[in-house]
Protein backbone atom coordinates (compact mmCIF):
# COMPACT_ATOMS: atom_id res chain seq x y z
CA UNK A 1 0.00 0.00 0.00
CA UNK A 2 1.39 3.54 -1.02
CA UNK A 3 2.18 5.98 1.38
CA UNK A 4 -0.41 9.14 1.50
CA UNK A 5 0.77 12.31 0.95
CA UNK A 6 1.13 14.93 3.58
CA UNK A 7 2.94 17.67 2.81
CA UNK A 8 2.39 20.40 -0.04
CA UNK A 9 5.37 19.09 -1.87
CA UNK A 10 4.24 15.90 -2.60
CA UNK A 11 0.64 17.24 -4.27
CA UNK A 12 1.85 20.72 -5.77
CA UNK A 13 2.63 21.70 -9.24
CA UNK A 14 6.02 21.25 -9.18
CA UNK A 15 8.37 24.37 -11.43
CA UNK A 16 5.28 26.40 -12.07
CA UNK A 17 4.76 28.57 -15.37
CA UNK A 18 6.06 31.91 -14.08
CA UNK A 19 6.08 35.47 -15.87
CA UNK A 20 8.35 38.63 -15.08
CA UNK A 21 6.87 41.91 -14.39
CA UNK A 22 7.81 43.60 -17.28
CA UNK A 23 6.15 40.96 -19.55
CA UNK A 24 3.11 42.63 -21.17
CA UNK A 25 -0.47 41.25 -20.22
CA UNK A 26 -0.79 39.75 -23.62
CA UNK A 27 1.98 37.40 -22.92
CA UNK A 28 0.53 36.35 -19.57
CA UNK A 29 -2.80 35.87 -21.12
CA UNK A 30 -1.02 33.61 -24.02
CA UNK A 31 0.85 31.70 -21.29
CA UNK A 32 -2.52 30.78 -19.15
CA UNK A 33 -4.24 30.05 -22.76
CA UNK A 34 -0.87 27.65 -23.90
CA UNK A 35 -0.66 25.87 -20.45
CA UNK A 36 -4.73 26.15 -19.45
CA UNK A 37 -3.93 27.62 -16.19
CA UNK A 38 -4.97 30.69 -14.24
CA UNK A 39 -2.46 32.17 -12.37
CA UNK A 40 1.03 32.73 -12.85
CA UNK A 41 3.39 33.94 -10.21
CA UNK A 42 5.53 37.01 -10.54
CA UNK A 43 9.29 36.42 -10.54
CA UNK A 44 12.40 38.91 -11.79
CA UNK A 45 15.50 37.48 -13.50
CA UNK A 46 17.00 36.19 -10.85
CA UNK A 47 14.03 34.11 -9.66
CA UNK A 48 12.79 36.02 -6.97
CA UNK A 49 8.55 36.04 -6.41
CA UNK A 50 7.38 39.35 -6.14
CA UNK A 51 3.94 38.98 -7.41
CA UNK A 52 1.46 36.77 -8.80
CA UNK A 53 -1.45 37.48 -11.76
CA UNK A 54 -4.43 35.92 -12.47
CA UNK A 55 -7.08 35.45 -15.15
CA UNK A 56 -9.48 37.22 -12.85
CA UNK A 57 -7.02 40.15 -12.73
CA UNK A 58 -6.63 40.02 -16.50
CA UNK A 59 -10.52 40.07 -16.79
CA UNK A 60 -10.86 43.05 -14.68
CA UNK A 61 -7.84 45.04 -16.45
CA UNK A 62 -10.00 44.21 -19.77
CA UNK A 63 -12.88 45.42 -18.36
CA UNK A 64 -11.29 49.02 -17.51
CA UNK A 65 -13.69 51.90 -18.04
CA UNK A 66 -10.81 53.62 -20.23
CA UNK A 67 -11.60 50.93 -22.83
CA UNK A 68 -14.06 50.61 -25.68
CA UNK A 69 -15.61 47.39 -25.75
CA UNK A 70 -14.45 46.85 -28.94
CA UNK A 71 -11.73 43.53 -28.90
CA UNK A 72 -9.44 45.24 -30.72
CA UNK A 73 -8.68 47.54 -27.84
CA UNK A 74 -8.52 45.08 -25.41
CA UNK A 75 -5.90 43.39 -27.63
CA UNK A 76 -3.65 46.92 -27.90
CA UNK A 77 -4.68 48.00 -23.93
CA UNK A 78 -2.42 43.83 -23.40
CA UNK A 79 0.34 44.79 -25.62
CA UNK A 80 0.83 48.18 -24.20
CA UNK A 81 0.48 47.42 -20.57
CA UNK A 82 3.03 45.48 -18.54
CA UNK A 83 2.32 42.49 -15.72
CA UNK A 84 3.70 44.67 -13.21
CA UNK A 85 0.76 47.16 -13.35
CA UNK A 86 -1.78 44.63 -12.22
CA UNK A 87 -0.03 42.41 -10.34
CA UNK A 88 -0.64 41.55 -6.68
CA UNK A 89 2.17 41.93 -4.69
CA UNK A 90 0.85 41.33 -1.21
CA UNK A 91 1.51 37.53 -1.84
CA UNK A 92 0.03 34.47 0.30
CA UNK A 93 2.25 31.62 0.07
CA UNK A 94 3.31 28.18 1.71
CA UNK A 95 6.21 26.74 2.36
CA UNK A 96 6.96 22.84 0.80
CA UNK A 97 6.98 21.26 3.67
CA UNK A 98 3.78 22.23 5.13
CA UNK A 99 0.75 19.86 5.63
CA UNK A 100 -1.40 19.77 2.86
CA UNK A 101 -4.22 20.71 5.42
CA UNK A 102 -2.49 23.86 6.44
CA UNK A 103 -2.64 24.72 2.99
CA UNK A 104 -5.98 23.88 2.54
CA UNK A 105 -6.94 25.90 5.59
CA UNK A 106 -5.20 28.55 4.48
CA UNK A 107 -6.27 28.87 0.91
CA UNK A 108 -10.06 28.80 2.37
CA UNK A 109 -9.53 31.61 5.09
CA UNK A 110 -7.75 33.83 2.66
CA UNK A 111 -10.05 32.98 -0.16
CA UNK A 112 -7.68 32.26 -2.67
CA UNK A 113 -7.74 29.56 -5.74
CA UNK A 114 -3.78 29.14 -5.56
CA UNK A 115 -0.48 29.39 -3.22
CA UNK A 116 2.74 30.04 -4.19
CA UNK A 117 5.01 26.81 -3.14
CA UNK A 118 8.24 28.27 -1.65
CA UNK A 119 11.25 26.85 0.57
CA UNK A 120 11.98 28.24 3.58
CA UNK A 121 14.56 30.72 1.74
CA UNK A 122 11.73 32.03 0.04
CA UNK A 123 12.62 30.62 -3.68
CA UNK A 124 9.65 29.58 -5.85
CA UNK A 125 9.37 25.52 -5.90
CA UNK A 126 5.67 25.09 -7.34
CA UNK A 127 1.79 26.02 -7.10
CA UNK A 128 -0.69 24.36 -5.04
CA UNK A 129 -4.26 24.85 -6.56
CA UNK A 130 -7.65 24.35 -5.73
CA UNK A 131 -7.52 21.63 -8.54
CA UNK A 132 -4.34 19.93 -6.90
CA UNK A 133 -6.22 19.82 -3.74
CA UNK A 134 -9.72 18.22 -5.42
CA UNK A 135 -7.86 16.09 -6.92
CA UNK A 136 -5.96 14.87 -4.20
CA UNK A 137 -9.18 14.33 -2.15
CA UNK A 138 -10.43 12.13 -5.31
CA UNK A 139 -7.55 9.86 -4.83
CA UNK A 140 -7.84 9.32 -1.04
CA UNK A 141 -11.70 8.91 -1.31
CA UNK A 142 -11.85 6.94 -4.39
CA UNK A 143 -11.98 3.21 -3.57
CA UNK A 144 -9.24 1.13 -4.55
CA UNK A 145 -9.31 -1.70 -6.59
CA UNK A 146 -8.44 -4.97 -4.88
CA UNK A 147 -7.81 -8.41 -6.65
CA UNK A 148 -9.00 -11.51 -4.96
Amino acid sequence: MSKVPQTVREIMTPDPITVTPDATLAAALQLMIEHGIRRLPVVTERGELVGIISDRDLRLAADSPLLQVMPEDVRRHFEEHRVSEIMRTVLITIEADEPIVEAAKLMRVARVGGLPVVERDGALVGILTRSDLIDHLIRLLEPVETSE
